[in-house]
């Protein structure tokens, strides 16, 4: 078995100082370095870009980006521009939006998993170049998909019901 190691970065260094550490861990044989967003202090994605725009091989993570504020087919969108700048190195990492402050900022979450297991359903399915219909409590979306020249052909629908969302 063997490890792999990665570096996590919070929201205290300079992006600059980011891309160099991201070097830096390259030429170490890590694994990949993930990038914090937190609330309100940094966001994960343009970070993400500088550390792939300056490495080659290191495969570069979101940890984590919110579900609450981000509609799947953003996140799908943008996750796909940065595999376009870096194929196959880019990590998708979603995780829920923290208290104290989503209520803050009008984020009312409830129904956590369910929530989380909707986005991932439809962002996977986006990210798969389907066109995606999913009719959740929480993600709402009628045949959404990303342009781009690969995508498959035909609709994705995604019907839920109370219990577990399912993607046929």
């Amino acid at each position: 078995m063997s490890t792999q190691v990665a570096v996590y970065l919070q929201d205290a260094h300079a992006v600059r100082e980011g891309m160099e550490i991201a070097r830096y861990a390259e030429s170490k044989g890590f694994h990949a370095i993930w990038q914090a967003e937190s609330r309100l202090v940094r966001e994960a994605t343009v970070p993400m870009a500088a550390f792939l725009a300056v490495t080659e091989r290191i495969k570069v993570g979101s940890g984590v980006v919110n579900n609450w504020t981000r509609n799947p087919a953003l996140l799908a969108s943008t996750f796909s521009t940065l595999d376009d700048l870096a194929p196959g190195r880019v990590i998708l990492g979603i995780g829920a939006w923290w208290e104290p402050l989503a209520s803050k900022v009008g984020v009312h979450r409830t129904k956590p998993l369910l929530a989380m297991r909707e986005t991932i359903e439809a962002v996977r399915a986006l990210l798969a170049d389907q066109h995606v219909t999913y009719n959740g409590e929480f993600v709402h979306l009628d045949g959404v998909g990303l342009t781009t020249s690969t995508r498959s052909a035909g609709p994705r629908t995604c019907p839920s019901t109370s219990e577990q969302p399912v993607c046929r």
